[in-house]
């Protein structure tokens, strides 16, 4: 890929970033390395609150990113996020690290990860499937040992139906009233 074609599709992944959040002026160049070598820049100007993506040096930047084409492009699609792509060492930066994460946080994510995540959902369901079989084992093996634990429960049942019989042939003792010398 070229210079040209990588800031295109830049420019074409980030023209959807919502930049009303965003209540300072943040100016970032971007060193491109690799097959697709060049420099570009994003701005936000906090009047306009639009994110400016052009080809070519920002001198007076907050900040200065270095990466290679295919990573810049994979933030820029939101396939990682700038952060992350900082902390694995992905993209190497230089300056404000608050205004950077200040942009990042308006790159628009993409949606493979809520794709990802329903196809998680549809394998969770499938996991949990073999841990309705055990419980289904287990009942049956808890309603084989029922019966057994059941007589002990019929005796104690037996015994309280037993109780007010045996309490009702018992004279109830009364407590006679103290008396105050």
């Amino acid at each position: 890929m070229t210079y040209q074609e990588l800031l295109k599709k830049v420019q074409t992944a980030l023209a959807k970033a919502d930049a009303s959040s965003i209540d300072q002026h943040i100016a970032i160049q971007v060193d491109v390395t690799g097959e697709a070598a060049g420099a570009f820049y994003m701005e936000i100007n906090k009047e306009d609150k639009v994110l400016y993506v052009e080809g070519y040096d920002y001198r007076d930047r907050d900040a200065l990113l270095t990466a290679d084409g295919a990573d810049v492009l994979a933030v820029a699609q939101g396939k990682i996020t700038l952060e992350a792509a900082i902390a694995e060492g992905k993209v190497a930066h230089e300056g404000n690290y608050d205004k950077t994460l200040a942009l990042g946080s308006i790159i628009p994510a993409k949606k493979v990860a809520a794709k990802k995540t329903e196809a998680e959902a549809a394998e969770k369901p499938a996991k949990k499937a073999p841990a309705k079989k055990a419980a289904a084992k287990k009942t049956e093996a808890e309603a084989a040992e029922k019966p057994a634990k059941k007589a002990p429960a019929k005796k104690a049942a037996a015994k309280k139906a037993e109780a007010p019989a045996a309490a009702a042939e018992k004279p109830k003792r009364t407590r006679k009233p103290k008396t105050t010398k």
